[in-house]
């Protein structure tokens, strides 16, 4: 049996056969680089941006004397009819306001950058000092499901300004114009998805010649199949498609080498003073923690990266402080202003959710907001008197610790609904996204706006209001009275969110406010007498105030040292005593009830098992006027809606909410 033959060594081989495989070497070698193409990684994004170092380094900013004003570019105002229909006309249809044309909304209304300048004056006036902007990237040329991209999520060039805004040189003009009236300028920034039809996802030779689908997580392009179906999966949510728009993999080198070259292009571009970035739970961890020491090296340590974390759980929020962000958005604390202000919750649930945000959150700057375009505008779920219900939470907003945000037309009380239709389960985003009703803001909602405006003057000839620590003086199910303290400067407010006059003794011992023989309300004008370092206000009806002291020479409170007062368990008039009653299919070792009122805590409110059977359970508790939802907790885990309840609606996961009405 023969030996196997076995190969020339390299250096034996004929020079033809070198030559020859030297030349396909350097060949494939020239399609990659032509390409840009890695194993994997698919193409490489040339760098519009080279310079290591911004050249506009923001230092020195201290966040918490900002307050941002978010505006929909499209909803704000038209200031160039000229761009309403872009390049495409089906593109816009003004509303004309009647209920059978909704549809509409869901087309461009003709809002724009021109149109943003020309309400410099008023934002400047209002008393706002940085203008967060929706995208402003080119959008898809093409309706979604029905909707056109006027919102600006939907990119299908990073580096363009959308035709229907305005232009790069105008929003340059902008943040100049901004910049001279001494205010910022923030942009939205989307790292998380594209548009459907995005050139590389929608042209065929982009997405496998180029290899762009690299670039992404998994994309059926015909079904949901490859959406969010779990949204409690984390995974899920960061790999998988968010209401169909193609995932980018952050975690692609390349992808990363793009969404850091845009984002240094857009400050380059514009001077802008920060990001609000979109969708961070969406993308992972490590991506937001090198993205965030990236762009501070560049921009500097104080350029604003303002985190959206849409999620209601305090401790979910916690996960993400210390990955570099300068503030992340409230959500959870979202929730509990809606609950107690429009919805008629007890205040014990806001000071609670306060003091758990001091203990969870450490040093991290959180925005607190009261509403936005993802989520039911307050005068929703305010119903009945919602001017009112709204001046008590924009008191609360505004002189409450952090980085307040504030919606367009919250200061005109601007109508909406709920994000989902609950009959249909359709969306309906745009009745929280109308245009910005101008001649309401000098006309009948001028009162509203007034308060917003010496609100915020308030807080800005304040230190302690922007700065200080919150202590709680008196807290009772419908009167909140806290400081917002210094050692050298007080600001103390008193909310009555209660539709009937209360009268409250404020205890002032230990505060700045001591010895004081009278107080003035700052809202009001209106001087209160102190007796025995107490405070006795006689309030009327869903009503605010707010007082100020400043530490006379040489002494100062020993703030950090005062302690939170107890909640005193003490109703007001409009409150009413509420049975419930659940029967179970099998005992059950535990039975509660969480809705609107507790902040959907499964572990709130239990009730009590009837007999020893442990299937009939039943709580008596006490609920303001209005209208809430709620679900039985069995067990734990089990949640189910009350089949005796007054009536039912959809909940966000295909369920139903009970619903119960107190008067």
């Amino acid at each position: 049996m023969n030996a196997p033959r076995r190969a020339k060594p390299l250096a034996h081989r004929s020079a033809r056969h070198l030559q020859t495989h030297l030349r396909a070497t350097v060949a494939a070698v020239l399609l990659v680089l032509s390409m840009g193409c890695g194993p994997q990684h698919g193409p490489r994004h040339a760098p519009l941006v080279q310079a290591e170092r911004a050249s506009h380094w923001h230092e020195g900013i201290d966040w918490r004397d900002e307050v941002t004003y978010f505006l929909l570019i499209d909803r704000f105002c038209d200031g160039d009819t000229s761009n309403n229909r872009g390049r495409v006309l089906a593109s816009h249809r003004l509303w004309d306001g009647d209920p059978t044309h909704l549809a509409w909304l869901k087309t461009y209304q003709g809002g724009d950058l021109q149109g943003v300048i020309n309400k410099l004056d008023y934002l400047q006036q209002l008393g706002v000092t940085a203008i967060w902007l929706s995208p402003v990237y080119d959008n898809s040329d093409s309706s979604f499901m029905g909707w056109w991209a006027y919102h600006g999520y939907q990119p299908v060039d990073f580096f363009s300004v959308e035709e229907h805004f305005g232009t790069l040189e105008l929003l340059r003009e902008l943040v100049n114009k901004a910049h001279r009236r001494g205010m910022k300028v923030i942009l939205d920034i989307v790292c998380n998805h594209v548009a459907p039809d995005h050139p590389w996802v929608a042209n065929p030779d982009n997405w496998q010649r180029r290899g762009f689908r690299h670039w992404f997580h998994p994309h059926s392009g015909k079904d949901a199949s490859t959406s969010i179906n779990d949204w409690q999966d984390q995974a899920q949510l960061e790999t998988r498609e968010l209401h169909g728009m193609p995932d980018l993999a952050q975690e692609n080198p390349h992808v990363y080498e793009f969404l850091l070259d845009m984002s240094k292009y857009w400050i380059e571009q514009t001077d802008c003073d920060g990001f609000r970035l979109d969708a961070v739970k969406h993308a992972p961890k490590a991506f937001w923690r090198k993205y965030c020491d990236d762009i501070h090296r560049f921009a500097g340590p104080d350029f604003l990266l303002l985190g959206e974390v849409f999620e209601g759980s305090v401790d979910y929020l916690a996960e993400y402080a210390d990955l570099g962000f300068n503030a992340l958005f409230d959500i959870p604390l979202y929730y509990t202003l809606n609950r107690v202000f429009a919805q008629g919750a007890s205040v014990g649930l806001l000071s609670s959710h306060v003091r758990t945000n001091q203990a969870r959150s450490g040093k991290m700057l959180l925005s607190p907001l009261i509403d936005n375009h993802d989520v039911a505008r307050f005068s929703h779920w305010a119903g009945d008197d919602a001017k009112r219900k709204l001046s008590l939470a924009l008191t609360f907003l505004l002189t409450h610790e952090g980085l307040p945000m504030l919606y367009y037309g919250t200061e005109v009380a601007l109508e909406g609904a709920a994000p989902v239709n609950p009959s249909t389960g359709e969306s309906q985003d745009y009745l929280n996204r109308l245009m910005m009703p101008w001649e309401r803001v000098t006309g009948r909602d001028a009162d509203l706006v007034a308060h917003c405006r010496r609100l915020l003057q308030l807080r800005r000839a304040s230190l302690a209001l922007r700065q200080g620590v919150t202590v709680d003086l008196y807290v009772d199910h419908g009167v909140y009275c806290y400081l917002r303290a210094l050692p050298e400067e007080e600001a103390m407010v008193v909310l009555n969110t209660s539709s009937y006059e209360e009268v409250r003794s404020i205890p002032l011992a230990g505060t700045l406010f001591s010895g004081h023989r009278e107080l003035v309300d700052e809202l009001s004008g209106r001087s209160w007498p102190v007796s025995d370092d107490s405070l006795r206000l006689t309030m009327a009806p869903r009503s605010s105030y707010l007082f100020r002291a400043v530490a006379p020479a040489g002494r100062a409170a020993p703030v950090h040292l005062l302690p939170h007062c107890p909640f005193t368990e003490r109703l007001t008039k409009d409150f009413r005593a509420v049975r419930f009653s659940c029967r179970t299919a099998s005992p059950a070792r535990s039975v509660a009830v969480a809705g609107d009122f507790n902040g959907w805590n499964p572990v709130a409110h239990p009730m009590e098992a009837e007999d020893s059977s442990r299937t009939a359970w039943s709580l008596v508790m006490p609920l303001r006027e209005g209208r809430y939802r709620y679900k039985f907790v069995i067990d734990g885990s089990v949640w189910i809606h009350d089949p005796a309840a007054q009536s039912q609606e959809l909940d966000p996961y295909g369920g139903l909410n009970s619903v119960v009405v107190v008067r």
